[in-house]
C-alpha cells in the first residue's frame, strides 16, 4: 500500500523540547513498515503548506506506527499542532529498509539527534535476533526515548553536548573507542550529515560495515520530482540516485558525500 491513506491519532505529546511523540493508527492490518521506512504526510489544509513532510518510523506494529516529529518550520509546527482524535493524510510506506540479515555476532547501533527515532524500530527489530547489540545515542543537549530503547537492549551509551551523561561531547568519540576495542558486523547510523559523514569515516578506517539512514529534504517521495538526489558510487563513477526510492538506507561505500 503506498497510496493516500488517512490515519487517525491516538496520542501526540511532547518528549522533549520541540520533539513530539506522534502515535497512529494503522489504516489496516495489511499496512506494513519497516525500519529504515518513511511516510510522507500532509500537514495542514488546502495548499499550505505545498509540500508534505517525510518523517521516518519510530516504531511499528500490527495496530499503530508512532514517529518522533522535530518542531523547526510551518510543516512540522502544523503537524505537532495536531491533536488526538484528528486524522493525518499520509502517503506510504516509502522507501527501502535496513538490511538485517545478519545470522551473529556483535551489532552497532549510532544515532544523533531526531536520528535516533528510526533506530529504534530496527532495534526492536535486532532484538529478536541472536545478536550483540550496543547503541550509541547522541544528543545537542536533552536525550530522548532513550527508556524506549532501553525496552529492547541495555548497553546504551548516552552522548550529549551537555554535561550529566555517560559521554561529553559527539558520538565519534565512543564509536572510535567501540570499533578499536570490539568487532561489529556491521553498524547502523542516522543522524544529520557531519555526523554520517564522520561515522562513515570511521567505519571506512576500522574496515567495518556500516548502512546509513539519510536525511535528505525531500518533496514528493516517490521519486519523481528528484529534489532529494544524492551522489552514489556506480562501479568506478558515479551518479545521482534518489534518496525516497533508491534510499534512505545505503552502504556506506555507496554514498559520496560533498567536500
Amino acid at each position: 500500500m503506498n497510496g493516500k491513506i488517512l490515519c487517525k491519532i491516538l496520542e501526540n505529546k511532547v518528549v522533549a523540547h520541540n520533539i513530539h511523540k506522534i502515535k497512529i493508527k494503522n489504516p489496516s492490518r495489511d499496512f506494513k513498515i519497516k525500519a529504515g521506512q518513511f511516510i510522507n504526510i500532509k500537514c495542514g489544509e488546502g495548499t499550505f503548506p505545498l509540500l508534505r513532510r517525510p518523517i521516518s518510523i519510530g516504531l511499528a506494529d500490527d495496530e499503530s506506527m508512532t514517529i518522533y516529529v522535530n518542531k523547526i518550520g510551518e510543516g512540522t509546527k502544523l503537524l505537532c499542532n495536531k491533536r488526538e482524535g484528528e486524522y493525518l493524510d499520509i502517503l506510504g510506506p516509502l522507501g527501502n529498509t535496513f538490511n538485517i540479515d545478519i545470522d551473529e555476532g556483535k551489532v552497532l547501533i549510532v544515532g544523533g539527534g531526531i536520528g535516533v527515532a528510526p533506530l529504534l524500530e530496527l532495534t526492536k527489530e535486532l532484538s529478536k535476533m541472536k545478536l550483540e547489540i550496543k547503541c550509541i545515542l547522541g544528543y545537542k543537549d536533552e536525550p530522548f526515548i532513550v527508556d524506549e530503547f532501553k525496552n529492547y537492549i541495555e548497553d546504551i551509551i548516552v552522548v550529549s553536548e551537555k554535561e550529566g551523561y555517560d559521554y561529553l561531547g559527539y558520538v565519534t568519540e565512543p564509536l572510535k573507542k567501540e570499533l578499536e576495542e570490539n568487532q561489529y558486523s556491521t553498524v547502523f547510523t542516522c543522524g544529520p550529515e557531519p555526523m554520517l559523514k564522520s561515522v562513515n569515516n570511521i567505519c571506512r578506517e576500522n574496515n567495518t560495515a556500516i548502512q546509513l539512514l539519510l536525511e535528505e529534504r525531500m518533496a514528493c517521495g516517490i521519486g519523481a520530482c528528484l529534489v532529494c538526489t544524492c551522489k552514489a558510487k556506480k562501479g568506478n563513477d558515479w551518479n545521482y540516485v534518489r534518496t525516497c526510492k533508491e534510499g534512505p538506507v545505503f552502504y556506506g561505500d555507496e554514498v559520496i558525500f560533498d567536500e
